[in-house]
């Protein structure tokens, strides 16, 4: 199989006045893994659309420069043609998938390429076995969860059998077990049989222990080519920029004398070179001083929201069994569990998008109705998983003034009034004011989403997988800034989320749901400690809060969340995070 090279692109929206990508010069060999990575709008996503060949034939713009599959020009090739070579995963699976149940889905491309029967066959089995879809073949797709139709996505282009895949963000709606799964598949496909893949990730901490290779965009330009454990020689270039960089190379640097020089890139590497040290030793004291984790003080206030012996079906399809929850005053409540386990179900019920089987929902006291949806949207608002389906303006700008139109009229409290220039800036779109939603990234549109649903003045947020398509430095600055409302403005958030990172850092309380019900519910310090049952849940926990648990045999009450208190646990006073 031939190598892929990008020979001096370019490429300008149509409309729009920058170019997204500048005189990118980038050859990617036959075989490699490679991670392609940067902030929001920095130009992952046009570059997968050149590979694929979407640009310019499906997307209007102007391109200069040309991308070869070995001698064939890309560029000038039908997608036809292109299809058959190179096969693309789109970030929003909704805008891929055609066909009405999982199986038609699969078997659409190879059906268009006149296969045999037996041959189209062959080819669904193998790719649903692949993502773990097998026993959902007959599902309408309409059913599926958001990471459901991801797998589903997947399994499609595989079928297509192609030399090079490119995935855009293709698990950013899969649980992080799911997740491992796919990277899983990704890998045995590589190796096994060479396929060429080009992974478009803001998971870093998740995918670097899989790839061959690392690119870091930045405006139009890869900033960073380098293997994965030299990619991070220069941490200011990725904090610059705004990407994450893995919490086990940051513990590294902080930890030299252990290290020394190398680079761990998984757990398990930096499990390797702490277990039996002064610093597992002191982390090990450390518990045995620490009494046991106590269960969450009952709250004295009213809840602002309460779920009463709640159920939910479909048909015959049991989707949530006996749900008692209790959502209090300021708290910010992440909802995390495996695909499919009802987490945004649950959600909707509170929003009177639809009324439960058995039970009741109360809003403050007064009962949640089924389609009421206006009554519920005076005190309370919710993002979509899917936010492109929320904006309908035809600038930035005026998307905020329709709300601002017709939001609340009453506010919390003045001092929590936001203009829609301040939004702007918190979200940092102040410069696409006068641009079209739909030239933005899909990370900017959901942050873009986000801000407008502010100018309601809710009580309570529902955030449906807020940071899908953000990177590190936009997702940490926007939810630094929803954490300051919520407490000077006595805000409630409740968050449906797969990002555990984030659940470590602003979740007062996590709820985790399994098989419709609630499996755990306390404080992320306790329900991170508990890695193996969080692993029936389709959950992983952030890198620091794993290694804690390994080191200690799995008997730590409660984990570090972040680098500095597994530092200041271990004794490593002093040391920077």
């Amino acid at each position: 199989m031939p190598d892929v090279h990008v020979d001096r692109v370019t490429f300008t929206y149509a409309g729009s006045k920058e170019p997204v990508l500048r005189s990118l010069d980038l050859t990617i060999r036959q075989g490699e893994f490679v991670l392609l990575t940067g902030s929001s709008g920095c130009g992952k996503t046009t570059l997968a659309l050149v590979l694929a060949g979407l640009i310019p034939s499906r997307i209007g713009g102007h391109l200069r420069g040309s991308v070869y599959y070995g001698a064939d020009n890309i560029s000038t090739m039908s997608i036809y043609e292109v299809s058959q070579r190179i096969g693309i995963v789109f970030q929003n699976p909704d805008n891929q998938l055609v066909q009405m149940s999982v199986e038609e889905e699969v078997a659409f491309g190879p059906e268009n390429l006149a296969l045999q029967q037996t041959e189209i066959l062959q080819r669904v089995e193998q790719s649903l076995n692949y993502t773990g879809m097998d026993g959902m073949r007959r599902e309408p797709i309409f059913a599926l969860s958001g990471g459901q139709k991801q797998r589903v996505a997947i399994s499609a282009t595989l079928a297509m059998r192609p030399q090079v895949l490119v995935l855009d963000e293709p698990t950013s709606d899969l649980d992080p077990i799911g997740t491992q799964e796919v990277l899983h598949v990704l890998r045995m496909l590589n190796k096994q049989y060479g396929m060429t893949i080009v992974l478009v990730e803001h998971k870093v901490d998740e995918v670097i222990p899989w790839v061959d290779r690392v690119l870091l965009m930045d405006q139009g330009k890869v900033v960073v080519d380098s293997s994965p454990r030299s990619a991070f020689d220069d941490i200011q270039l990725w904090n610059n920029v705004g990407v994450s960089v893995p919490q086990m190379v940051m513990l590294a640097r902080n930890i030299p004398t252990i290290f020394q020089g190398t680079t761990p890139v998984s757990v398990e590497e930096a499990f390797a070179g702490l277990q039996g040290t002064s610093y597992a030793r002191a982390l090990q004291q450390h518990n045995e001083r620490y009494v046991a984790a106590q269960e969450l003080e009952p709250a004295r206030a009213q809840p602002v929201l309460r779920w009463e012996k709640v159920g939910l079906a479909y048909d015959s399809k049991q989707v949530l069994r006996d749900i008692n929850l209790k959502i209090f005053p300021q708290e910010w409540v992440a909802i995390i569990g495996p695909n499919g386990s009802g987490k945004t179900s649950l959600a909707s019920l509170a929003m009177g998008f639809q009324a439960p089987t058995t039970g009741a929902i109360y809003c403050r006291e007064a009962i949640v109705k089924g389609g009421s949806i206006s009554r519920q949207a005076e005190k309370m608002a919710y993002l979509f998983q899917a936010a492109d389906n929320m904006l309908f303006g035809a600038t930035v700008q005026k998307e905020f003034e329709f709300g601002f139109k017709h939001g609340r009229k009453s506010q919390l409290d003045s001092n929590v009034a936001l203009t829609i220039n301040e939004l702007l800036q918190t979200i940092d779109l102040a410069r696409y004011r006068d641009s079209n939603p739909f030239h933005l990234s899909h990370g900017q549109r959901k942050r873009l989403a986000i801000g407008v649903l502010l100018t309601r003045h809710p009580q309570i947020l529902i955030l449906d997988e807020p940071t899908t398509g953000q990177d590190e430095g936009h997702a940490r600055a926007f939810l630094q800034f929803l954490e300051a409302l919520r407490a000077s403005g006595k805000y409630t958030y409740v968050m449906i989320t797969h990002h555990m990172l984030a659940v470590a850092r602003y979740a007062s309380r996590v709820v985790v749901l399994r098989d419709g019900g609630i499996a755990m519910d306390d404080v992320p310090e306790a329900v991170f400690a508990r890695r193996h049952e969080l692993a029936s849940c389709g959950i992983l926990p952030p890198p620091i809060a794993q290694l804690h648990s390994r080191l200690c045999d799995d008997r730590a009450p409660r984990v570090a969340l972040n680098i500095a208190d597994f530092l200041s646990y271990t004794n490593a006073v002093g040391v920077s995070s």
